[in-house]
């Protein structure tokens, strides 16, 4: 009998469906991970797509429950949650979520003002510990291949994260360090065809498509190869 493909998909909230702005809507069904289990339908696949969450606390929940399940291949799309200027820490973050103050309700409002962000420009994760997550992942999976998409957002994102483009740029040449030709590039392709929502970050139906088309694409040539 031959051996049924396993394979595990790792997202931020990029692979997930998102119901507004209506005109721009993606269900379930058409999200990229759905996809690629019907394209791959004699493949068992586990998934975890988890809105604003860092690399490490994503990989971390397969390298706790599904290390020894030795999947032939892994997806991951993360690092948007890392990588983008902060305009406050997770930690002042935290303080603020625990007072009501007039003057926290104020700071409140900032906490993704432009402005501020383009001040402060704090890191959530830095270079280093992006860095070792991947390399980390890596290691711990080393029978499986692994893509990586690398990470993605509308030119005008710049625009509510200022100085964002920098930071992707850098991060995802950690990625290319790391995963070679492995990365799964679609960041051009996606800002020439408009495949993002009106956010400028998470992917509308075209992004979607494209998506799912590259990492066909990939798992394919592998399993020929």
């Amino acid at each position: 009998m031959e051996k049924k493909i396993k394979i595990i998909i790792l997202t931020d909230s990029l692979g997930n469906p998102r119901s507004f702005p209506i005109e721009t809507a993606v269900s379930l069904e058409q999200t990229y991970p759905y996809k690629i289990r019907e394209m791959f339908s004699d493949a068992t696949v586990w998934q975890l797509s988890y809105g604003n969450i860092s690399t490490e606390e994503l990989t971390n929940q397969a390298i706790g429950y599904l290390h020894d399940w030795d999947p032939d291949f892994v997806i991951i799309q993360s690092g948007i949650n890392d990588c983008r200027p902060e305009a406050m820490t997770e930690f002042q973050k935290l303080i603020l979520s625990k007072f009501t103050g007039p003057l926290f309700r104020f700071l409140k409002k900032h906490v993704h003002n432009p402005r501020l962000i383009k001040r402060r420009q704090i890191r959530r994760i830095s270079k280093r510990s992006y860095k070792k997550t991947l390399n980390k992942f890596k290691m711990i999976f080393n029978n499986s291949k692994i893509f990586v998409v690398e990470i993605c957002a509308a030119n005008d994102y710049e625009k509510a994260r200022p100085g964002v483009r920098k930071r992707i740029m850098e991060y995802n040449e950690l990625i290319t360090q790391i995963y070679n030709d492995d990365v799964v590039l679609v960041q051009d392709q996606l800002n020439i065809s408009k495949g993002f929502n009106a956010d400028n970050l998470h992917l509308n139906l075209e992004g979607h498509r494209l998506v799912t088309l590259a990492l066909a694409d990939k798992i394919k040539k592998h399993l020929n190869d």
